[in-house]
């Protein structure tokens, strides 16, 4: 998720100048890194044809947008297929392909509209995707694990390492409840998927910090996911608020 978070974090800053390298780095990484590109792959192979796609937007003079489909896998291997375009074929997305995102003319514009209805498309599900293994199989950076994707099946392998639970003595439980509640409560703008994400976080933490027993890796992963999430100011000072209290505990 970090090194996930990084590589998507340039190539939304990217300069437009730098910006089809970026992306070349970014489809690298993807395919580099088996438990991300094994999730791509499941959610089926693009049957467009991409290249007429590319040229028909190219010609439109910003009247055609690419259509990303119907479904999260749809738009998963569309979204890719067209990045692994711009990367293979060094497309530079600010002539001509990003004319249809913005009414700007500049070129650092279309970038970042393209980068915010496309790329960013394509970022929220894997980062949802992420967090939910995570979540679910509650990975603690103490164990290695190999993991693989076959069928949508996520398959954990851990070592013999063990998990040291601790006794949660003397959290205040009820500033715990309140700290949740003001994240719920500042969550304005977060929606869809991404409300999803949030509403499994505060309950995976709200569960384990009551535990006699917590388990640390599901608190850290739940706290990577919230910090994933844009929302307003009071969100970030609620989320920032409870990751400080349940430092104490980590």
């Amino acid at each position: 998720m970090y090194d996930f978070n990084s590589i998507s974090n340039r190539l939304l800053q990217a300069d437009y100048n730098d910006h089809t390298g970026v992306v070349s780095k970014f489809v690298a990484f993807i395919k580099a890194t088996p438990i991300i590109y094994d999730y791509i792959h499941d959610c089926g192979t693009c049957d467009r044809n991409t290249d007429e796609e590319f040229q028909a937007i190219r010609q439109s003079h910003g009247m055609l947008i690419f259509s990303l489909g119907d479904t999260n896998e749809e738009e998963v291997r569309n979204v890719f297929a067209i990045l692994d375009y711009v990367a293979e074929k060094g497309v530079i997305v600010s002539y001509g392909i990003a004319t249809g995102y913005t009414s700007s003319n500049k070129y650092q514009d279309r970038v970042k509209a393209f980068n915010d209805r496309v790329v960013m498309v394509l970022i929220r599900h894997i980062e949802s995707y992420l967090t939910k293994v995570g979540i679910d199989m509650g990975i603690d950076e103490k164990i290695t694990y190999s993991i693989t994707v076959s069928n949508g099946q996520v398959n954990i392998a851990s070592d013999n390492a063990t998990i040291t639970a601790t006794n949660n003595v003397g959290v205040d439980l009820t500033q715990l409840d309140t700290l949740i509640s003001n994240v719920r409560a500042a969550a304005v703008e977060i929606a869809g998927e991404d409300a999803e994400t949030l509403s499994d976080s505060l309950e995976v933490i709200e569960e384990q910090v009551k535990s006699d027993k917590p388990k640390k890796g599901f608190i850290k992963t739940a706290i990577a996911g919230i910090k994933t999430l844009k929302g307003t100011a009071e969100f970030a000072a609620a989320v920032a608020a409870l990751v400080q209290f349940v430092q104490t505990i980590l």
